[in-house]
């Protein structure tokens, strides 16, 4: 009986390749690390900021997406209310001003007398320069009028310091500038008025004086501007309050379709309320919405684990294409998330197709129809929560996988694309027809913005995946529809050499390759790896050609003068020679594993039953393969039908091989079968014998492999009919 492979439960990892068991991580442990970090991926690519957007609208930011009104409404807007009051009452009318224009009179009056006082002390005779300038200097110390004034040491120096005229000058110009600005504002100075004066009027008016005498100008000048015009806080605040209560309810409305806000907008208070009464605020996660995403992200993470441990039982106990999977999903859900704020106002531009197109190829259609609907969900959640991108993306994966499921050719690929561009065209003008709401007015402009993105999603997808499925299965150990179709080109250097070292050998690994593909179709297996992988099994041979039998046409049989155990090493050796053979060519791992496993570690029984004839002691293991032993299907396989063919193409030489009709009729003679009974039983050899334990392959593969071996060989082996011998007729 074939043990299922996978029916005990927590056993550790094999290492099958050694063809030994190894305790591991247990396999149970093994899954729930790659569920948790599945689960960490997508959890991150539905709460992560996007590139170039806060998430929330932000008063004074520009918007990050154009946001249609998705219904009609009509609401009294408070943000617009309180910003017309506020216009109302801060219109001038409402400020009432307190105007004390003698202060003018009075400043003007002070000047002079300053300016007269500093005339006469210059015009003393008696004093000293030092004299004058201390007595300058202490002016305001000692007239109370100008006792808020104060002149420094260095300013009295210039004035005193000046001639006559050029004195006369700075007193002429400094009446003239004191009168100048009170015309500037109309005899009404406030704070504002003297600042600007003080800043940017008197140094214009003054920049053609030299100095110091324009410094001694605008010193003098500013030094008696005083404010004359302030606010009447309590009267203006009245009339301010009164004409708030003024102004009206500022009714809004809102059409379905509408634009609040386009990308790049200045967001303000009324567009944040439009949003808001209009339902279409996008709202910033809060811990319980970011709970609620991870919850989402488990749920999903478990579906596609769940698959691949009940629907995909050979791949989800292989860490490597596992983890291949698991990233390629993750990072695409990542690649959604940062990309999406690139075309928000037409999400469906995303080539979700490309993960379908890549996993189909690699893969299988099963895991990239699972793959692309977990992340069809993702993106419509990124998407706030849209079902038509969702399902959209769904529609455009679905007929991705279709289109692509047994690609052999790159043109392939480009097909997929038009199909995909194709249906999000269909599935997107589905759902813009059925929710008119949604847009302003249907119009060719808008049906042709729909067939130009849905080209991108279908050109980046295809093209995209094109670049990236060899990336993705060399990453995975997987060998792919397209790099098999180039291994099994015959000008490939290890088939060249098979062909013209080993002729028998290479018709051998043909034959093998059509029983074990036609066993492939039966039940479902990969047909086109087992081909390809037949014509490479038996390259180690290429080594010693004459010491195997398929080359062996015409030639004594140089094991004749070996010993058994010479003579089995050499048989031995041609898997280990194939091996190292196809590493050095760089073959993909998959058909590597072909090769090492093809014999397991079954027993060369001839050269074995010969020792045994000839020595007391025999060891077994001196007469095994190296193994390991199948551990996949495809594997197993070719085992069986390298073994059947080998044996049945032996027996039809030596006449031992008869027709399944003569048997049911007479007693056979010694040595001769059907090829029924003789691919029975080198089934039941090897299963017995326990070479496919490890092969996930069920009793009911079994009976259908046996069957189309059978059928393939009568169709090769089958009687011939015996012509009557032709009468030469005498002339």
């Amino acid at each position: 009986m074939i043990r299922q492979w996978w029916s005990s439960q927590l056993w550790p990892f094999q290492t099958k390749r050694q063809g030994s068991a190894r305790p591991h991580t247990p396999r149970w442990l093994v899954l729930v690390l790659l569920w948790t970090l599945l689960t960490t991926g997508l959890w991150a690519a539905l709460t992560l900021p996007q590139p170039g957007q806060s998430g929330v609208f932000e008063v004074g930011r520009p918007s990050p997406r154009t946001i249609h009104a998705p219904r009609s409404v009509a609401y009294e807007s408070a943000v617009l209310l309180a910003a017309e009051r506020e216009r109302a009452a801060n219109r001038p009318e409402n400020t009432v001003f307190d105007r004390d224009l003698g202060i003018n009179q009075v400043q003007r009056e002070k000047l002079n007398d300053l300016l007269a006082e500093i005339t006469s002390i210059r015009t003393m005779a008696q004093l000293s320069q030092a004299e004058k300038i201390e007595a300058v200097v202490s002016l305001p110390e000692m007239d109370e009028e100008v006792a808020d004034i104060e002149i420094s040491e260095t300013l009295a120096r210039e004035i005193v310091m000046l001639d006559d005229e050029a004195w006369q000058r700075v007193r002429d110009q400094t009446i003239r500038m004191y009168e100048r600005s009170l015309d500037r504002y109309d005899l009404e100075l406030d704070e504002r008025a003297i600042q600007l004066l003080q800043e940017r009027w008197l140094p214009s008016w003054t920049s053609l004086l030299p100095e110091p005498q324009g410094n001694l100008v605008r010193f003098l000048t500013s030094s008696f501007l005083r404010v004359n015009t302030t606010i009447d806080q309590e009267e203006t605040e009245q009339r301010k309050q009164q004409a708030r209560d003024e102004v009206s309810a500022q009714e809004v409305q809102v059409q379905a379709g509408e634009v609040i806000v386009r990308d790049g907008e200045i967001v303000t208070e009324a567009t944040i309320e439009k949003l808001t009464e209009a339902g279409a605020l996008p709202q910033q996660l809060s811990w319980i919405g970011i709970t609620g995403r991870g919850m989402l992200a488990a749920l999903l993470a478990l579906v596609l684990m769940l698959h691949l441990f009940f629907f995909q039982q050979e791949m989800a106990w292989q860490p490597r294409p596992l983890l291949v999977i698991i990233l390629t999903v993750v990072g695409t859900a990542l690649l959604a998330r940062v990309s999406m704020p690139l075309w928000l106002e037409h999400p469906y531009v995303f080539p979700l197709a490309l993960l379908a197109l890549v996993l189909t190829v690699v893969f299988n259609a099963q895991i990239a129809l699972v793959g692309a609907a977990v992340l069809s969900v993702i993106v419509g959640v990124i998407d706030s929560n849209t079902l038509s991108t969702a399902a959209t993306l769904m529609f455009g994966s679905t007929v991705a996988v279709l289109s692509v499921r047994n690609a052999e050719r790159s043109l392939t690929f480009l097909l997929s694309g038009v199909a995909i561009a194709a249906v999000t065209v269909l599935a997107q003008t589905a759902f813009w027809l059925s929710n008119p709401s949604s847009i302003v007015q249907v119009d060719q402009e808008t049906f042709t913005m729909v067939m130009l993105y849905s080209s991108v999603n279908g050109g980046l997808s295809a093209i995209l995946a094109l670049g990236l499925f060899n990336l993705v299965g060399r990453a995975a150990g997987v060998v792919t529809p397209l790099q098999l179709m180039e291994l099994a080109h015959p000008s490939q250097p290890l088939i060249r050499k098979l062909i013209h070292e080993a002729p028998g050998t290479y018709y051998h690994s043909v034959s093998v390759g059509n029983l074990a593909e036609a066993a492939a179709e039966a039940i479902g297996a990969d047909a086109l790896l087992l081909r390809v992988a037949a014509y490479y099994h038996d390259i180690g041979k290429t080594i010693r050609p004459f010491f195997f039998t398929d080359n062996q046409t015409g030639r004594e049989n140089v094991h004749n003068d070996l010993d058994p155990r010479t003579s089995a090493e050499i048989i031995v050796d041609h898997v280990r020679e194939g091996v190292k053979m196809a590493q050095d060519a760089r073959l993909p791992q998959p058909i590597i594993d072909f090769i090492s496993t093809h014999h397991g570690t079954h027993t060369i029984q001839h050269f074995y039953q010969l020792a045994l004839q000839q020595e007391d002691t025999v060891d077994i293991s001196d007469f095994r393969y190296p193994g390991p032993i199948p551990w996949t299907r495809e594997q197993g396989i070719l085992m069986l039908a390298d073994s059947v063919e080998a044996t049945v193409r032996s027996k039809a030489q030596s006449g031992k091989l008869v027709p399944k009709r003569a048997a049911e009729h007479k007693q056979l003679p010694s040595g001769m079968q059907t090829i029924d009974d003789l691919v029975s039983s080198i089934i039941a050899d090897r299963v017995q014998s326990g070479q496919l334990d490890h092969a996930p392959l069920t009793l009911h593969d079994i009976v259908l492999i046996r069957q189309a071996f059978i059928t393939s060989l009568q169709g090769i082996y089958h009687p011939r009919v015996e012509y009557a011998p032709q009468l030469v007729r005498a002339t």
